[in-house]
């Protein structure tokens, strides 16, 4: 009994123990052996008993027996192991015959003791089948914990690469018109616009890191048309298309899914459903659908913030201009998406707004006209 005392000695409080049995006599024997070595106590005489009390109490071990006035304890055992898990049980049982045993075991009783049973050996089992039960549970807990700090570190990991990814596009912002909170804008965006259409959630996480970088090949244009306030020239127009290439030369390579992702809306965020975008006049589906929803926030997003070539148009005028895209230079479907979920883009501009404002007032030709 040493190696029970010393079990118990451990915890610090005992553990709960139920005694299912119709003989009051097998049932008040079990339950004085289990009290006298240090165990806390109950019991039961039928199944509907057992499951009140269960559902009354944690019990971490059930010693169950077999033949029962209300129901067999094999009809309710796997019922009792898939709602209380934690809970082991030692069936204690006249029945000896061993396709009952087996069949017990598989529905997850610890051991199957056979009356009548010595006071050693039922202490003995009861010791083992709770060693056995702390075992899973300490396992359980762990796990848990540890994958609670792996989601932190990974969580940590994708905020540093979040934070770095808009640091290094501070390179190209500076020479650009675009805000470092158009970038953030666009990425939230695009983060719940997925969101609404049922991406995975690491698909969705990449996508707000990705769409970012949607401009990054704008670094390799020249600022006296990047930074032109007034309709580029057919000529300059030309130029201000290889941004796409750019950008994608610059992401392309990469055994990230973050990179890979922004490489494909990089080189496709210009191109059109109708098929006549740049820079290889993609049409419906050939797009991929993170740079056909880019395309939308982005138009979205520059229509109704200040730009060095036009003002900030209120959400009504720039509604109408997108109205005329869908179907042509929109997806269809995506843009009724889209207007589903205004309310919260509004919103999430809101909170993230612009930190300068400018006098510049240009013409409406200049709004339409400009490429972002």
């Amino acid at each position: 009994m040493a190696g029970v005392e010393n079990y118990l000695s451990r915890k610090k409080v005992a553990p709960r123990v139920l005694v299912v049995d119709d003989e009051s006599c097998s049932r008040m024997t079990v339950r004085r052996w289990l009290t006298r070595a240090g165990f806390r106590c109950g019991e039961a005489a039928s199944i509907g008993e057992a499951m009140a009390r269960l559902h009354d109490r944690e019990v971490h071990l059930l010693t169950l027996d077999i033949s029962l006035p209300d129901r067999s304890g094999l009809e309710i055992l796997s019922q009792i192991k898939q709602r209380w898990p934690d809970t082991e049980v030692l069936v204690l049982t006249a029945l000896e015959e061993t396709a009952t045993a087996i069949e017990a075991m598989t529905l997850g009783a610890y051991s199957y003791l056979l009356k009548p049973i010595g006071s050693r050996e039922l202490i003995l089992q009861a010791k083992k089948a709770l060693e056995h039960r702390d075992l899973i549970v300490e396992h359980r807990h762990y796990t848990a914990t540890l994958e609670a700090k792996v989601h932190q570190q990974m969580q940590a990991i994708r905020s540093a690469h979040e934070e770095t990814i808009l640091r290094l596009l501070s390179a190209s912002r500076y020479r650009d018109e675009e805000t470092g909170t158009h970038v953030r804008r666009t990425g939230l965006y695009c983060e719940l616009f997925t969101e609404v259409l049922g991406w995975p959630p690491d698909q969705v996480q990449n996508i707000r890191l990705a769409a970012p970088m949607h401009d990054l090949g704008k670094i390799g244009i020249p600022d006296a048309i990047l930074q032109k306030p007034s309709k580029l020239t057919p000529e300059e127009f030309a130029v201000m298309k290889t941004h796409t290439v750019i950008g994608a030369q610059m992401l392309e390579g990469s055994e990230s899914e973050i990179l890979q992702m922004a490489h494909e809306i990089a080189m496709s965020h210009h191109e059109r459903w109708d098929g006549t975008g740049y820079p290889q006049g993609l049409a419906g589906l050939a797009i991929p659908e993170s740079a056909r929803i880019l395309a939308l926030v982005d138009v979205y997003d520059a229509l109704t913030h200040y730009r060095v070539y036009h003002e900030a148009l209120p959400e009504e005028q720039a509604m109408e201009i997108m109205e005329q895209g869908c179907g042509k230079h929109f997806d269809p479907f995506l843009f009724s998406i889209f207007i589903s979920l205004l309310p919260e883009f509004r919103r999430i501009a809101q909170q993230n707004t612009d930190d300068r404002v400018d006098s510049y007032k240009p013409s409406r030709a200049n709004v339409l006209a400009r490429p972002r």
